[in-house]
C-alpha cells in the first residue's frame, strides 16, 4: 500500500468483463500479477485518515468510537489545520508496508515510522510525488527546503484536489504524522482483532476466484469500479482490504507496484440487523437523489467521458464533479479507468438496470 462472477449484498461488485480497455494509440503491456494483502496495518492508516472513509459505512458502534477519537485528537493537538491537511498523506505510509512483509499490525506500523528519520519519513509520505515525472523536480526542491518550490507545489496540488493538501511547511509532515499515528495506536489496538477478522473474511472470499484470467476485471470487481489497464511501469497490483476506508478506494504507485486500498463488502462486516438495509442499497439511492449526478449519468449513457468533458458540459468545477463521480462509483453506477495519465469514466449499465425502470427511461431518453 490482487473469471469473476459474483455480487454481494454489500458493495455491489461487478461481474467479469474479459479483455482490457485500451484507448487508441496506447500500447498494451504484459498484465501484472495481483495479490490480496489483508494486513491490519493498512486499515490502521485508513482509520487515522480523516478524509478516507464515511461514518455511514462503518458499524454503528464504531461510528461513535471514531467521532469520539477525532474529538479527543483535536483536544490533544488543538484545531490544527496541519492535522487535517496531512490526513490524506497518512495512508501513504502504506508504501512502507507493501515493501516490508514483516510489518503487519498497527504497532508494527508505528514502530516502523519511529525507526525512520524525519527526512526519510517525509520522502516516504511524498514518495508518489517524487516518482511523478511532472512533479518530481518541484517536490524534490520542496523536500530540500526550497520554500518557493513548496508554495508552488501546494498551489498545484490544491488546484487539482480543490482543497488544501498541505498546510504549514513540508518539514511538519513528519512530526504531525508521528503524532497522529501514536494517538490512534492504543485506540485501534482495542478493536484490531475484530477488524482483522473482517479483512480476512473479505480477502478469503476473493481469494477463491482466479486472478489470472483477467486481472483487470478482478481489480474492478474487488474495488467496485476501478478499471486499470496494462502499462509498462506496473508489474504488480496489491489490493489491501480496509474497513475504515469504506466506501472509497485509495491508490498509490510504489515503484512497479500499484497499491490499492479497497473497501470490504457489507457481507464481511460480521454484524447485521434484519431491518437495516444493505449499505449498497443506501448508497445507490443516495447517489440518485441529486440532479447533478443524474445529469452525469445521462452524459455517460451516451459515451465514456473524461473529467474535463463532464465539468465543461455541466459548468461545474472539477473538484465538484470528482466528488459526484466518487459518490456514483461507490454506489456501483460508474467505472473509472486509469491508463497512464488519462482517467475516464464509464456508466455501469448493469447497475443502472438494477436501479429501476424510471432511471433506465431517463438514461435512454
Amino acid at each position: 500500500m490482487v473469471s469473476i462472477m459474483k455480487s454481494t449484498q454489500g458493495i455491489h461488485r461487478s461481474p467479469v468483463r474479459t479483455g482490457r480497455l485500451v484507448r487508441p494509440g496506447m500500447a498494451v503491456a504484459q498484465p501484472p500479477t495481483v495479490e490480496l494483502d489483508a494486513r491490519t496495518g493498512y486499515d490502521f492508516l485508513a482509520c487515522a485518515c480523516a478524509v478516507c472513509g464515511e461514518l455511514d459505512d462503518i458499524l454503528a458502534e464504531d461510528r461513535s468510537w471514531l467521532v469520539q477519537g477525532r474529538a479527543a485528537l483535536e483536544q490533544e493537538l488543538g484545531p490544527d489545520p496541519r492535522v487535517d491537511a496531512c490526513g490524506g498523506f497518512v495512508t501513504e505510509v502504506g508504501r512502507l508496508i507493501v515493501a516490508q512483509p514483516a510489518i503487519r499490525t498497527a504497532r508494527d506500523v508505528v514502530d516502523a515510522i519511529d525507526g525512520l528519520s524525519d527526512r526519510d519519513l517525509i520522502e516516504l509520505i511524498v514518495g508518489e510525488l517524487l516518482e511523478d515525472p511532472e512533479l518530481a523536480g518541484i517536490t524534490r526542491k520542496a523536500v530540500d527546503g526550497d520554500e518557493g518550490a513548496f508554495e508552488s507545489l501546494q498551489a498545484r496540488l490544491e488546484s487539482t484536489k480543490g482543497h488544501t493538501v498541505m498546510a504549514g511547511t513540508i518539514t511538519e509532515l513528519a512530526p504531525t504524522t508521528r503524532q497522529v499515528a501514536r494517538f490512534w495506536l492504543p485506540r485501534y489496538e482495542k478493536i484490531e482483532d475484530r477488524v482483522r477478522h473482517m479483512l480476512e473474511r473479505d480477502a478469503a472470499e476473493l481469494r477463491g476466484e482466479d486472478t489470472g484470467v483477467d486481472p483487470f476485471a478482478f481489480v474492478e470487481h474487488a474495488t467496485n469500479g476501478i478499471r486499470l489497464v496494462a502499462e509498462q511501469r506496473t508489474r504488480r497490483i496489491v489490493l489491501a482490504p480496509t474497513y475504515f476506508g469504506r466506501p472509497y478506494n485509495s491508490m498509490s504507485h510504489v515503484g512497479d507496484t500499484e497499491l490499492i486500498y479497497y473497501p470490504i463488502a457489507d457481507t464481511s462486516l460480521g454484524s447485521a440487523d434484519r431491518l437495516t438495509p444493505p449499505n449498497s442499497t443506501v448508497r445507490l439511492y443516495r447517489a440518485l437523489g441529486d440532479e447533478s449526478r443524474l445529469r452525469i449519468l445521462k452524459l455517460l449513457a451516451e459515451r465514456d467521458r473524461y473529467l474535463t468533458e463532464i465539468a465543461n458540459a455541466l459548468d461545474l468545477s472539477k473538484p465538484t464533479v470528482k466528488h459526484h463521480l466518487a459518490v456514483l462509483r461507490s454506489a456501483g453506477l460508474t467505472t473509472v479507468t486509469e491508463q497512464g495519465n488519462m482517467t475516464y469514466y464509464t456508466l455501469r449499465r448493469d447497475r443502472a438496470e438494477e436501479a429501476g425502470p424510471e432511471l433506465r427511461g431517463f438514461l435512454v431518453r
